[in-house]
């Protein structure tokens, strides 16, 4: 985990633009905004990158990077080079998908740590202001559009802003305190492990995902000799003792592809922290309001069945930041033309979402998988 040194910095009493959240989401707005010539703060909750499971990019996502001007965070040789999925799903075969045969080219396997903080960095560097452990208590309207009451490095203050993004994920923190409901299709978790293999292992450069009788597998490596993977099931399914190094590794052991990425005799140290994390499909029931609007996972979160992570990340971001410069000049038609665009994504998504999961019959009777043969949100 990289430590990052908390900025203390003056809070001004006014911002014309907040972006809470420091995620990809809010700091590709914070750059989209930047690129139409307005300035905007962001409040990120985290004094630093905290932990996250290696996120795999598709090469779908070089146009966003380059509409961003950010491609070159992909140069680090701490992220690894991605040449295509391999899958045990709804078959006992293993299938392949080489991305050389794409006309992008490769993907990418990130430290999600390392490129959250060089995007953060690079964001700094180009003059947008960020302000870390900056958690938001309440949020009132005000006359110069909302009153944001935080506490920043331990200290009580309250600031004015005239527009509002939220970009705390999944949370919805903003849209929450304004009252906006968040509907969720499903209670799906992640419980994230990382293991070190010896240098001497050749490591497989594909993403791998294995279908189980309750739930599925993920495995992707990293240019560190590290091997990251993630159980998804939902909140309710999920054993107690997948939650601790030993229960976690001996049920990877039952896997047969992902089992197949480690030495034959490998064993993975005793006291390894596992993070659980949410992972389902929800939406807000509304994502934008006067003066505010939401991006990425609190706008619309995929499943990473989907690998839609970052890429739908920086690409609300893209959007959202040109509909608040086009809102703020005057356009009408504005928060209504993002909020079109990213409803269709998600609408566009959830058949192929359908889909995928419908592809696995093996386990049709167990809770995790006939719980997805028609699956109804809340």
């Amino acid at each position: 985990m990289l430590f990052h040194v908390t900025r203390c910095k003056q809070v001004d009493s006014f911002h014309e633009i907040s972006i809470v959240g420091g995620g990809p989401s809010g700091i590709a707005t914070a750059l989209s905004l930047l690129k139409r010539g307005i300035k905007s703060t962001v409040f990120e909750a985290d004094a630093t990158t905290r932990p996250k499971a290696g996120e795999t990019l598709p090469p779908t996502v070089m146009p966003v990077f380059k509409n961003l001007e950010i491609e070159a965070l992909l140069d680090d040789p701490r992220h690894a080079i991605c040449y295509g999925n391999s899958w045990l799903w709804g078959s006992t075969h293993i299938q392949d998908k080489h991305f050389m045969l794409h006309s992008g080219g490769n993907g990418w396997h990130l430290q999600r740590e390392i490129f959250e903080e060089a995007l953060i960095s690079l964001a700094e560097e180009r003059g947008i202001r960020i302000i870390r452990n900056a958690k938001i208590r309440q949020v009132d309207p005000s006359e110069k559009g909302w009153k944001m009451k935080l506490k920043v490095n331990n200290s009580e203050t309250t600031v004015e802003t005239g527009f509002i993004v939220d970009a705390t994920g999944r949370s919805s923190k903003i849209a929450r305190c304004l009252g906006v409901e968040r509907h969720r299709y499903d209670t799906l978790v992640g419980v994230v492990g990382r293991f070190f293999v010896d240098e001497s292992f050749e490591l497989s450069l594909q993403t791998h995902i294995e279908a189980v009788e309750n739930g599925w597998w993920y495995a992707a490596a990293l240019s560190n000799k590290q091997i990251v993977t993630a159980f998804m099931t939902d909140a309710e399914l999920l054993p107690k003792n997948y939650q601790n190094s030993s229960g976690y590794w001996d049920a990877l052991t039952g896997t047969t592809l992902i089992r197949s990425l480690f030495p034959e005799h490998f064993q993975p140290e005793k006291d390894m922290v596992l993070h659980t994390q949410s992972a389902e499909t929800s939406f807000l029931e509304s994502i934008y309001g006067e003066n505010w609007l939401a991006v990425g996972d609190a706008a619309f979160a995929y499943d990473p069945i989907s690998s839609y992570g970052i890429t739908s990340a920086l690409g609300t971001g893209c959007y959202a930041g040109n509909a608040i410069a086009e809102h703020l000049s005057g356009a009408a038609e504005a928060l209504p033309a993002y909020r079109y665009l990213t409803e269709k994504a998600f609408s566009d998504y959830l058949p192929l979402w359908d889909h995928q999961y419908a592809l696995e019959q093996r386990w049709s009777e167990f809770p995790f998988w006939k719980k997805r043969i028609s699956p109804e949100y809340e």
